[in-house]
């Protein structure tokens, strides 16, 4: 259920263990989690390509959804209106071809979501304060995580994680850690994270004290990318 919130706790409960930073709440047993996943709106006042309102998900690697039509409707996402642009977007990119894939709610409702793959909600312009969804689901512990490696001039490689909520990651350099990412000689790996209220990109490098100190957010997915090899990984939790 969609519902408005005007602010968001910063507590965060897990089996046995604390969690990344929290961007919303989370519950968790040993067979799933329940997220309270914050929403930003667009900011109207600024061209779509500052990005402020890209909301960057992770959604669980097994959850009740499976299509992108299903994800909609479970979250309470806007999936109807004409023209399309009043109804909630979604998209996702392609690491091994670098191409993005985006469309309203309500429409390609067969698309599958593909686990490990963070997608981006974007809310329509009508949408004007902070809200939230509930997403649910559970780990695959055995699910690894892959991407080519990045190509220059080209958005090939590029790799929108989905960060597991109990995941033993605090920062950018323990991702980089866990994925086995460059941080040797420049160019090295980078780790970006979306910031979804003021668009801002964070862009860190592999091996370095600015990728220790950008911590990760609960419920989002951070863009990983390495120049110098393929990414295959499977992600700590606890």
């Amino acid at each position: 259920m969609l519902k408005q919130k005007s602010y968001f706790s910063l507590a965060v409960v897990v089996v046995a263990a604390a969690m990344i930073v929290a961007g919303g709440v989370v519950t968790a047993s040993n067979t799933g989690f329940k997220l309270n996943k914050p929403l930003e709106p667009i900011d109207t006042t600024v061209p779509i390509a500052a990005k402020a309102g890209d909301n960057w998900t992770s959604v669980p690697y097994f959850n009740p959804y499976g299509t992108w039509g299903a994800f909609c409707t479970q979250l309470g996402l806007i999936t109807s209106g004409i023209p399309t642009t009043v109804r909630d977007q979604l998209q996702e990119v392609d690491p091994a071809t670098g191409a993005a894939f985006q469309a309203a709610c309500g429409t390609s409702t067969t698309r599958p979501l593909i686990p490990g793959r963070g997608i981006k909600i974007r809310r329509p312009s009508s949408i004007t304060t902070q809200t939230s969804v509930i997403i649910v689901g559970s780990h695959n512990p055995s699910l690894s995580m892959t991407a080519p490696q990045g190509v220059a001039g080209s958005h090939t490689g590029d790799f929108w994680f989905a960060v597991p909520y109990h995941t033993t990651a605090v920062s950018a350099g323990d991702i980089c850690t866990q994925a086995g990412m460059w941080a040797g000689t420049v160019p090295r790996g980078t780790v970006s994270r979306l910031n979804p209220v003021t668009g801002a990109t964070t862009l860190v490098q592999c091996g370095t004290a600015a990728a220790n100190a950008l911590n990760l957010v609960l419920g989002e997915a951070v863009l990983l990318r390495d120049p110098h090899q393929p990414i295959s990984f499977i992600p700590a939790h606890f």
